[in-house]
């Protein structure tokens, strides 16, 4: 849990030292507004189910609502994943999570922090996530008794948003 809250603390911190907030050129004394959404544990549940979560689709109207108004106020809105795509249904385990990504790529993620479940298949299939997400993984920093060819590159996450 704590290598969890270091990686969404990285990424924020990240996101908005780096960040360009919609590309627009830093002004001295001009206050910025930036509304940081945040999902955490999605395990798969990319539909609507029986217990009335309502999916990736929803999320979508939601999100799209939300930077419609912040927009609108001329602000910015920065989109983040706590991690934990994998590991819920087999809709979702049966296609390693493939349709989660794709449904996070139509709703505009800005990056993900890699959570403990990513870790639940073997790292090609994390490397094949990573390609079919339109956002940076920012992973966490593992500490290891000896050198190993795993998946580590704590240097990377997000460089610009906007």
């Amino acid at each position: 849990m704590h290598y969890f809250k270091h990686s969404v603390a990285m990424a924020l911190f990240a996101a908005l030292s780096l960040g360009s907030l919609s590309a627009q050129a830093y002004e001295q004394d001009k206050t910025y507004k930036i509304t940081i959404l945040h999902t955490n544990d999605h395990h798969g549940h990319f539909w609507r189910n029986d217990y009335g979560e309502y999916g990736l689709a929803a999320q979508k109207t939601l999100v799209d609502g939300i930077r419609k108004e912040v927009a609108a106020e001329g602000g910015s809105v920065l989109l983040l994943s706590g991690g934990d795509i994998n590991t819920g249904v087999p809709e979702s385990d049966l296609q390693d999570a493939e349709p989660d990504f794709r449904g996070m790529n139509l709703i505009g993620y800005d990056a993900m922090a890699v959570g403990n479940h990513e870790f639940d298949n073997p790292l090609s299939v994390l490397r094949q996530q990573e390609k079919w997400a339109k956002f940076p993984f920012c992973r966490p920093i593992f500490i290891r008794k000896a050198p190993a060819n795993g998946y580590s590159n704590p240097g990377r996450c997000l460089s610009a948003v906007g």
